[in-house]
């Protein structure tokens, strides 16, 4: 006995990308997909962002060295050395190290990107490095919304 069976095709074999949500019982995922499609609106004139790059993120970094029994910390852009005790992504990383200068006092500076600082210090460094982290994430935000604000207006 032979059977015939028909099956419904509910997509073509190319898909198209939708302008709407896709349906879900997470709230989040709304607002995640709200958020891309106003920051691609707000930022490319609401063109798709280009695949992102993982490497193209610049990281700023701290990194600990000890030499000749001196506790020293270096600052700048995230090479990936061993030492690295903080390491966060950055939209300037050569900016950020004003922003670290501005915390540590003069005294301690031993070159443009180096200080010397006492031993076990590591968590204050790592304190100061964040918080200048934050200070630059904050600028970008205020600055987005800035363009936001005036966007809205147009």
């Amino acid at each position: 006995m032979t059977s015939n069976s028909r099956v419904l095709a509910i997509a073509t074999e190319t898909t198209e990308t939708s302008d709407k949500p896709p349906k879900t019982s997470n709230p989040k995922a709304y607002l995640e997909f709200d958020f891309e499609k106003h920051m691609q609106k707000l930022l490319l004139n609401g063109a798709k962002p280009p695949k992102l790059d993982e490497n193209s993120i610049e990281r700023f970094a701290a990194t600990e060295i000890m030499r000749n029994g001196k506790q020293y910390y270096e600052f700048g852009p995230d090479n990936f050395k061993t030492g690295v005790i903080i390491s966060g992504p950055s939209f300037d990383p050569k900016g950020v190290i004003p922003r670290v200068k501005d915390r540590i006092n003069k005294e301690h500076w031993v070159s443009e990107i180096v200080i010397q600082y006492r031993k076990n210090s590591m968590v204050n460094i790592q304190q100061i490095v964040s918080e200048a982290l934050k200070e630059e994430q904050m600028e970008v935000y205020q600055y987005l919304r800035y363009l936001n604000e005036n966007y809205i207006k147009k």
